[in-house]
């Protein structure tokens, strides 16, 4: 057959194949399997013994030959034809044995098996191989035959000799009838397990292959657009058991998957964020009992996944709400900034005319309300900046600087006032911090205006503490202060424009921070409780 014609029988073969269902090319797999280990046992197991009986014969063939010298030393000595010929004749019961002879010490045939040899003169016959043995095994007719010669002996001199022939064909015909009897053991052997194993392979498959259905099925209501489902598996159990874990203040302490949980406490380390966890906890002795096998595993990749795109649904429906409601914002946004800055003129007339009449006309009613003037009028005009300020935010300029150096700058702006309040401002800088490219004035302005916002809540006697720290690409600023610290809703909302819990302000000086660090392509975090104090965490890409 041409190689054109086995390609194509391949190709056909290996599309058939590709066809069947996974329980036939399991089954299949398996039943190709053990074809090929019981042939490859069977044929292990029938060498060995070949092998060894063949050595076996091999021995009792030199076993033989050395017994008939041994008793023919007697009939050697008194020349007993008739018990030479008796033992030669026994030596061709030996299984294999072709012809035996008995060569006198002169090395005439005294005794064969083939009687036409009777008193032939044979050559000088060795006597021992060149390794000392006693007797000596030689190759004859291009190895049809094998002889075996050991020498006559009584005490040190030589007798005779004892000459042997042997068929390798008769002893492997000899070897193949001992083995008849095990090739059939063995065969109903291979055929019983390969019975059993034919049955196993197709049960065992369709346990397999039975969650992998169901995972199928699902997946088809998932197409369907049907987000509400689960595939039950393997009870998961609970870390804190199989640990032998007793961090109660753990997130995951007492609760299922804590692999899903953010912020477990594992090993004496924070486990961060669910995404950052997934390579570890694979590998955890708790993730591997919950799921069972890899099919359990499986299931459990395959539920996450559900509830993950069910969770992206909602926040993408909540993110449409939001870009809708930003949407309207930017609108109300450029309509707040054409107006604050059509107000800003007046605001300004009205603050030279402030100053104007303050200084030419006097009278302690009039200054005082003047003086309210003045200071409404510099509030309005600070509420109309920001909003200018956050409606029409400056471009980024980018240059290579020291974070550093600028949070130094920015503490000792604040530091007089902190000062006067009696708070402490503490530096913690990390010294490795490298310098890389942001816009120092913007950020000079968000770390001020939460410092101003940390002076506001630390109470008298306490500190303000303010550190940097580097991991990996991101470069972290905390600021952290001892004041009342705020509620959940409070941070929830905290970053919304003219969303304030002051009496005085616009509103937009935290939602102004978090634009800067957005443009920065950072990361802005707040953890606060009530009583407790706030803490806020600024993370900046510092690149390579």
């Amino acid at each position: 057959m041409s190689s054109s014609g086995n390609t194509d029988m391949l190709k056909k073969a290996g599309s058939y194949f590709r066809r069947l269902r996974l329980v036939q090319k399991f089954s299949f797999a398996v039943i190709f399997l053990l074809l090929v280990s019981s042939i490859v046992f069977n044929t292990l197991i029938i060498s060995h013994q070949r092998n060894s009986l063949r050595a076996e014969m091999q021995k009792s063939h030199l076993g033989a030959v050395r017994s008939l010298a041994k008793d023919s030393i007697e009939p050697l000595i008194i020349l007993d034809p008739l018990r030479l010929d008796e033992l030669v004749r026994t030596m061709l019961q030996t299984p294999g044995c072709t012809y035996a002879g008995i060569v006198d010490r002169n090395n005439r045939i005294v005794a064969h098996t083939n009687r036409k040899k009777l008193g032939e003169q044979l050559i000088a016959l060795p006597s021992s191989d060149s390794s000392g043995s006693d007797y000596v095994i030689r190759e004859l007719s291009s190895g049809s035959v094998r002889e075996i010669i050991v020498p006559v002996k009584v005490g040190y001199d030589l007798t005779g000799t004892v000459i042997a022939g042997f068929s390798p064909d008769n002893i492997e015909n000899a070897i193949a009838a001992d083995l008849a009897g095990l090739k059939r053991y063995t065969l109903m052997i291979s055929l019983l397990i390969g019975s059993v194993g034919i049955w196993g392979a197709f049960g065992f498959a369709s346990i397999l292959t039975t969650p992998m259905r169901k995972v199928k099925e699902k997946m088809a209501q998932v197409q369907a657009g049907n987000l509400d489902l689960e595939i039950p598996g393997k009870e998961p159990v609970l870390c804190h058991k199989i640990m032998g874990c007793a961090e109660e203040t753990c997130p995951a302490f007492g609760k299922t998957r804590c692999w899903s949980i953010s912020g477990t406490n594992c090993f004496g380390s924070q486990q961060g964020d669910v995404f950052n966890k997934l390579s570890t906890c694979r590998e955890c002795k708790v993730y591997r009992e919950s799921c069972g096998d890899e099919i359990g595993e499986l299931i459990e990749v395959f539920n996450e996944m559900i509830g993950r795109l069910r969770t992206s649904i909602v926040e993408l429906e909540e993110s449409n709400r939001e870009k809708s409601k930003l949407e309207k914002l930017s609108a109300l946004g450029e309509m707040s900034m054409t107006v604050a800055h059509e107000i800003k003129n007046p605001l300004n007339s009205i603050q030279g005319a402030t100053t104007y009449l303050r200084e030419n006309f006097e009278g302690e009613v009039l200054q005082e309300f003047l003086q309210i003037i003045d200071e409404e009028t510099r509030r309005l005009n600070e509420i109309v900046t920001s909003i200018l300020r956050y409606s029409r935010p400056a471009p980024l300029t980018l240059q290579r600087g020291d974070l550093n150096q600028l949070i130094r700058e920015t503490a000792a702006l604040i530091r007089q006032e902190a000062t006067d309040n009696n708070i402490e401002v503490l530096l913690s800088l990390h010294d490795t911090i490298p310098q890389f490219s942001f816009d120092s004035q913007q950020i000079k302005q968000a770390l001020l205006n939460l410092l101003v916002n940390a002076v506001d809540a630390t109470r008298p006697g306490d500190d303000i503490q303010i550190c940097t720290r580097l991991a990996g690409p991101m470069v972290t600023i905390g600021i952290e202060d001892t004041g009342c610290g705020m509620s959940e809703e409070t941070v929830a909302n905290i970053f919304k424009p003219f969303y304030t819990t002051k009496t005085r302000g616009s509103g937009l000086g935290l939602a102004c921070v978090e634009r800067i660090v957005k443009d920065h392509k950072g990361e802005i975090s707040i953890f606060s409780s009530v009583g407790n104090g706030t803490r806020i965490e600024i993370s900046l890409p510092a690149g390579k």
